[in-house]
């Protein structure tokens, strides 16, 4: 259901600040108050903490979570947007922060809240999981990679997102919104979805892990011995003395059907071959 208000509020915002979205770069703006209140209320932002906000757009969400935070540290690509944000939000809890949030350092903050921009979600979402600062997310999704989020080994979704979310944090979908909860409307569903960062995660190597991810989900439909066979190809080491570092159950399986933690194995077994310079 269209917001007819919202809408007009966020067209005239948008003219005020020189912006015209572009879908190429996932600028969808919210124009639904139920989505805004869902955000906000799953977040349960107190009023002593500090939330960073990814992609704020023309401020709609960031009002709201102002309003209930003691301070708003708000990031935000587009030149346009960033110079408009700062003069609606002059002289308030909010900080704005003009520049690429994959290319700055996440900064120390409670929560993490964001309608983020389809076209970058998967890697806003690792350099979340891998900052040291992440602790609780509420953010918005295109419908299919909250699926991805969510799914197991051998659901068709499953991927290296799967993977990392799974061994870093607890996920849950809140609610799915239609196309028309955004101006102007995406092509797709989206998915509002909770992320908690786990206090008893593994340790492991994380850069060593996503290597070992993007490798392995290359080949995906594969069995782990004939991944392991283009490994041993490409990286000059010995294919027995990896395989005997994993178990033999999982050298038949297929890529898709592995196990969050026979990853981790995985990955460790590929660093000790890498460490003797092989």
């Amino acid at each position: 259901m269209i917001d007819r208000p919202l809408l007009a509020i966020t067209r005239r915002s948008l003219s005020e600040a020189g912006i015209r979205p572009s879908r190429f770069h996932g600028q969808n703006y919210v124009v639904d108050p139920e989505l805004v209140r869902t955000i906000v209320e799953s977040a349960e932002i107190s009023v002593d903490e500090t939330v960073l906000e990814i992609g704020p757009g023309v401020g709609t969400l960031t009002r709201e979570i102002a309003g209930r935070a003691r301070r708003v540290i708000a990031v935000e690509k587009d030149p346009a947007s960033a110079r408009y944000l700062r003069a609606k939000f002059s002289g308030s809890n909010v900080e704005v922060i003009q520049g690429d949030v994959l290319r700055l350092e996440i900064p120390e903050t409670d929560k993490v809240i964001s309608n983020l921009p389809y076209s970058i979600s998967t890697p806003i979402t690792f350099k979340l999981l891998y900052s040291k600062w992440f602790r609780f997310g509420v953010l918005t999704y295109q419908k299919e990679v909250a699926e991805r989020l969510l799914s197991q080994p051998s659901d068709p979704e499953y991927s290296r997102l799967s993977v990392a979310v799974a061994l870093l944090a607890e996920v849950r979908a809140v609610s799915d919104f239609p196309p028309e909860s955004f101006y102007p409307a995406p092509r797709v569903s989206s998915t509002v979805v909770m992320l908690k960062r786990k206090t008893q995660a593994e340790d492991f190597d994380k850069g060593t892990l996503d290597a070992t991810l993007k490798f392995l989900f290359s080949q995906r439909r594969r069995t782990l011995r004939k991944a392991l066979e283009t490994f041993s190809k490409i990286s000059g080491g010995r294919r027995a003395e990896i395989d005997a570092k994993i178990r033999s159950e999982m050298l038949e399986k297929r890529v898709f059907e592995l196990s969050p933690r026979d990853f981790i194995e995985i990955s460790r077994a590929f660093a000790e071959q890498e460490g003797r310079g092989c």
